[in-house]
């Protein structure tokens, strides 16, 4: 949710994803809610359409920015 809310202070568009990622959050020693900043990547995927432009690379970086800059200031 917060990188969400820093992608639209940023004023870049999000898309939820469905992941099972987060069942890795139970078997740390420091339980915490997880998150996560997909990048496309055409070396990752068999789709053409999933090939990374610098503006995707960018998008990320400027929505971890915003949020390190929000926990920061908390």
């Amino acid at each position: 949710m917060q990188l969400t809310q820093a992608a639209a202070a940023a004023g870049i568009s999000t898309m939820p994803l469905a992941s099972p990622a987060p069942t890795t959050r139970r078997h740390s020693r420091w339980p915490a809610l997880t998150c996560m900043l997909f990048v496309r990547n055409s070396n990752g995927s068999h789709n053409p359409h999933e090939a990374m432009e610098i503006s995707d690379f960018l998008d990320a970086a400027i929505v971890l920015t915003e949020w390190l800059v929000r926990r920061v200031a908390i």
